[in-house]
């Protein structure tokens, strides 16, 4: 079987990891990998690189201008139809096509005229709406119906002049359903129920958690602790964007200002303006970008929570690593996030409860958690998570309408 993916990135970021495991996966399963991706870490022979810089930042101004995404770049989507037809994939995989470099409404054209079986990866809500990617932080839920009067057109993709988002779903839903046999996958239960509300419900809708790679994350000894000087501390784990995100900050003023002397935070992807902002606190370490999965694992094994504050997020990928790696979580009841954590593993908090965090963070102080970390590894096996595609390749590859 040839299966070809389409993301904007290969082989790393969250998405371009996912997209190499899947493809990994097929040829240890004896099928053929492709991809065709806008950014690759590595060449790859069985890789299309769609477009170039110029039709990106031109696709980008387009979508700037006319609050249309994924409407620019039809010669490089050409290119790359005359690409797929010498490939002859019988599975089309679309992962994150938001990012100024594909034309949708041809490609779906061109994938509904060829009958080509055709799965979608709902990594965010995209597809299903008629412009942003989350939309649970305004609570807004017109995408079920007609988008329209978005409260994110000025902020989320922004566009300059146009609200477009109305247009945008109608083509979307209509294009995407020309496709005769197509399938969408939440990476989370939460995104599928959300799609199923959708204007896409009618489509084969399943579920496929993203996996993480057990034989990286899993508890081992840890030099971190040493490095960073946080020996005979409790250590709590935090993620830059969240922590420093305007709408936490001043629950983390709060949180950061209830530790005591033996209790020490570790925000982990931090930029220049994050490091700024939380350099204030004293009992606050701040750790740069970290793109090696080994060493971001030896950050989790080092501490005793993670914290994730969260409020708009299809499956955290963060929580399964984690977890693997014996490291109970914390994290708000929005979107897939609570699905992650159960009673053994952490705690699940009402979104933006400063009393629920505190108490969750108390209690692990009181009694850190102990828990069976080879069944959380059934469940989070990038291995076995991704095997539940091949049957979804067969599935539909065998029953084009």
């Amino acid at each position: 079987m040839k299966v070809l993916q389409i993301n904007a990135v290969y082989g790393f970021k969250s998405t371009g990891v996912i997209v190499k495991d899947i493809g990994d996966m097929l040829s240890q399963n004896g099928n053929e990998a492709y991809f065709a991706y806008q950014t690759t870490n590595k060449e790859l022979e069985t890789g299309f690189l769609v477009g170039n810089k110029l039709d990106w930042k031109h696709h980008a101004v387009h979508a700037r201008l006319f609050g249309k995404q994924a409407y620019a770049s039809k010669r490089s989507t050409k290119k790359l139809i005359r690409w797929i037809d010498k490939v002859q994939p019988d599975v089309v995989h679309f992962h994150n096509l938001h990012s100024n470099y594909v034309n949708l409404n041809m490609l779906c054209d061109y994938l509904a005229a060829e009958k080509i079986p055709t799965v979608i990866t709902m990594h965010d809500c995209w597809y299903f709406t008629g412009k942003c990617t989350h939309y649970a932080a305004v609570k807004c839920d017109k995408w079920q119906k007609e988008c329209g009067n978005c409260p994110l057109n000025k902020t989320e993709q922004p566009s300059l002049f146009f609200d477009s988002t109305s247009n945008v779903l109608r083509d979307r839903t209509e294009h995407l359903l020309k496709i005769p046999s197509l399938t969408l996958v939440g990476c989370s239960n939460w995104i599928a129920n959300e799609a199923r509300k959708s204007k896409l419900g009618s489509a084969d809708i399943d579920v496929v958690y993203n996996g993480v790679d057990t034989e990286i994350f899993k508890p081992h000894e840890s030099s971190v602790r040493r490095e960073l000087g946080l020996d005979g501390k409790f250590v709590i784990l935090g993620m830059a964007d969240k922590w420093a995100a305007e709408q936490n900050r001043e629950i983390v003023g709060k949180l950061v200002s209830a530790q005591d002397e033996n209790t020490k935070i570790v925000i982990v992807g931090c930029k220049k303006q994050h490091k700024e902002y939380l350099s204030r606190f004293e009992n606050v370490v701040t750790v740069g970008y970290v793109t090696d999965r080994h060493r971001l694992s030896d950050i989790y094994a080092a501490a005793d929570v993670f914290v994730n504050l969260t409020r708009a997020d299809t499956l955290p990928t963060v929580n399964m690593e984690s977890i693997c790696c014996g490291t109970p979580v914390i994290t708000f009841d929005s979107c897939g996030s609570p699905e992650l954590v159960d009673e053994e593993c952490g705690f699940v908090v009402r979104e933006g409860d400063y009393d629920g965090l505190i108490a969750a963070i108390e209690k692990i102080k009181c009694q850190l958690l102990s828990f069976d970390v080879q069944k959380q590894h059934q469940k989070f096996d990038k291995n076995e998570c991704y095997k539940k595609y091949l049957d979804i390749y067969k599935h539909i590859s065998e029953n084009v309408k």
